[in-house]
């Protein structure tokens, strides 16, 4: 074999690997909320991959583990192929309204979100587009600002892309703000609870521009 003909197969080696690597992309939990995202709150114990969060449903809460153990089974039969969980609180109080241990609202303010990756961008949108829910996240928190009266906006308007429906209201003194999108091979759900507008949409499009990876 010549050198040229070598030398242009290690060219074509690596390019492959180069590939290969790029196409897998970011993972889901570095899509997901970090802390500089949301400075000065305290990242919540519940956080996790979603194996991780169901197992941990499972010493508290067996009903609510069994449901979100089926609703990630259909999600993986649609092509999802992780999701990462990320919640943070002004105090580890704020985050025990997330659990069973809980009272109710939190004291303070509290953030979630929830990063799904899926197999491509159709089964994304897909997806996206069948208002399917997962721990909890799903179309009755846009629907729950829609009944109190709040702003309601879809597309390109949010800021977030085509496929993107964002909500913010005031109930019972507290504000709640949602935004549920999908860019490319993830969706993304994120939930704010009496957190300042500006810290709540400055997060959301943190994270959306992650998606962009």
């Amino acid at each position: 074999m010549s050198r040229n003909v070598l030398g242009l197969l290690v060219v074509l080696t690596l390019v492959g690997c180069t590939t290969a690597a790029h196409s897998k992309g970011a993972s889901a939990q570095s899509i997901a909320l970090q802390p500089g995202d949301v400075s000065g709150l305290v990242k919540c114990a519940g956080s996790g991959d979603i194996q991780t969060v169901i197992g941990r449903a499972k010493s508290s809460d067996q009903v609510a583990a069994s449901q979100y153990a089926a609703e990630w089974e259909q999600w993986r039969t649609q092509g999802a192929t992780e999701a990462y969980y990320a919640a943070y609180g002004q105090t580890a109080t704020d985050c025990d309204a997330l659990s069973t241990i809980g009272t109710g609202a939190p004291t303070g303010g509290l953030i979630a979100g929830l990063v799904v990756k899926f197999k491509d961008q159709a089964i994304a949108a897909r997806t996206y587009r069948a208002d399917s829910t997962l721990l909890g996240f799903g179309p009755k928190d846009i629907t729950f600002i829609q009944l109190v009266g709040g702003s309601v906006m879809t597309g390109s308007g949010t800021g977030l892309g085509p496929e993107s429906v964002v909500g913010s209201g005031y109930v019972s003194g507290a504000t709640y703000y949602f935004a549920f999108w999908q860019k490319k091979v993830v969706d993304s759900f994120f939930i704010a609870y009496d957190m300042p507008s500006a810290v709540a949409e400055g997060a959301t499009h943190r994270v959306n521009q992650r998606m962009n990876l």
